[in-house]
């Protein structure tokens, strides 16, 4: 079992997301963007590995205009030696990723041009991955699409619009239930039609909220889709935000969920792509959930997570870091994570903010000029905690603290 999270990580500056404007568009422009979001996804996989995030989703924006017929640069030839090898370093680690196409790749759209384009952008998605020399493991997730004026009509549309698929793009492709169109046992009864596996959405089914199947059956039904396959089924966990509209994913994800969850999980042969805010955060504490319920927790792995979490439960209150420290060492790792959870919506005091800023600002002033430490402080004394909070964040990309970036207490 593989866990793994979307595009790009909380607790590094690196990111593959680096893009610009249709109207700056240029060979020179575009290079040096592919450039620099190719050396970072490379390192955002060394990262990944060395925390064991074995899964990842690239983002679609990695290759600027991807698929938009301005881009007829040859990327894939002039990037041919930096692609190998992140391509070997996927294989060699054993790691999996995926990619998953925007809301604008419709292939059961009534337009001609629309389903097109959406074709162009499978291609694209399907070349990036070849072009790294990756087998069909490596997923590209689809939605069915639109209703329009008949969803039985759409439904065949997107049937007989996958016929046109090449067949490079049919390996890869796998189909999601959503949230409000196209339910579990839609994409259920089209990936059978059509011989595709299907990514079973534990949220989007939850929200359509139309059958009454067990959870164990759900995984069940979703992994007789993947009987033709030699990897394991891929899903997609996620909560509900309690404080946002329905299908809103959580801020994190919370323990005695997922553990739920996961006590059917484990019976299938299945990796796990985490939906949710805090990214990389919740990986390594889902991570840790799994190690420690197979004895597998090093006490490394506590103490990890005791500096992670240092600042955000400074700025919690008095006495609330002594007790999650004590937790975390003489308890279950559950225990720690059960603490954290029932903190997240506790509003911090004044004092507790301001000791955290304090805190988090001695692990980079010795590297930082007068001028921003002036600007800190005068955030930080004006009672602007955000605004001094957002700024120390700043410093800590800008002279790569990763002691500060990979604190939680930025991302609450």
């Amino acid at each position: 079992m593989k866990i793994g999270y979307a595009c790009t990580p909380l607790s590094t500056p690196l990111r593959t997301t680096r893009k610009f404007t249709l109207n700056s568009y240029n060979e020179e422009t575009l290079k040096t963007t592919i450039s620099d979001n190719l050396l970072d996804l490379y390192k955002i996989l060394e990262f990944n590995n060395k925390l064991g995030i074995k899964l990842f989703r690239i983002s679609s924006d990695i290759i600027p205009f991807g698929s938009h017929s301005i881009n007829t640069f040859n990327w894939s030839k002039y990037f041919y030696n930096e692609l190998k090898s992140i391509g070997e370093f996927i294989k060699n680690n054993n790691l999996r990723v995926s990619m998953h196409p925007g809301q604008y790749t419709v292939l059961n759209s009534p337009k001609d041009e629309i389903v097109n384009k959406a074709i162009d952008d499978l291609n694209y998605h399907t070349s990036l991955l070849d072009s790294m020399g990756l087998n069909s493991e490596h997923k590209i997730i689809l939605h069915v699409g639109g209703v329009y004026d008949s969803k039985v009509e759409s439904t065949e549309r997107f049937m007989n619009n996958y016929t046109l698929l090449s067949k490079s793009i049919k390996n890869r492709l796998i189909i999601e239930n959503d949230e409000k169109n196209y339910s579990f046992i839609n994409v259920l009864n089209i990936c059978k039609a059509i011989n595709a596996p299907m990514v079973f959405d534990n949220l989007h089914n939850e929200c359509f909220g139309d059958n009454n199947y067990t959870l164990d059956k759900l995984f069940e039904l979703a992994k007789s889709t993947w009987s033709n396959e030699k990897c394991n089924m891929k899903v997609h966990y996620s909560q509900q935000d309690t404080k946002k509209k329905k299908g809103s994913h959580s801020p994190t994800i919370f323990t005695d969920d997922f553990l739920k969850y996961y006590s059917v999980a484990k019976n299938y042969n299945l990796d796990i792509m985490l939906e949710v805010k805090d990214k990389d955060f919740s990986a390594i504490k889902t991570i840790n959930l799994i190690k420690e319920s197979q004895n597998a927790l090093t006490e490394v792995d506590r103490l990890m997570e005791i500096e992670r979490y240092k600042l955000y439960l400074i700025e919690k209150g008095e006495d609330i870091l002594k007790k999650a420290k004590d937790l975390i060492l003489f308890s279950d790792i559950k225990d720690f994570y059960l603490y954290i959870d029932n903190l997240y919506y506790k509003e911090p005091t004044s004092a507790s903010t301001n000791k955290a800023l304090v805190e988090g600002f001695k692990l980079i002033e010795e590297n930082i000029n007068s001028r921003e430490t002036n600007h800190f402080f005068k955030l930080k004394n004006e009672r602007n905690y955000s605004k001094a909070k957002e700024y120390l964040h700043k410093l800590a990309e800008k002279y790569l603290c990763y002691e500060l970036l990979s604190s939680y207490f930025f991302h609450n």
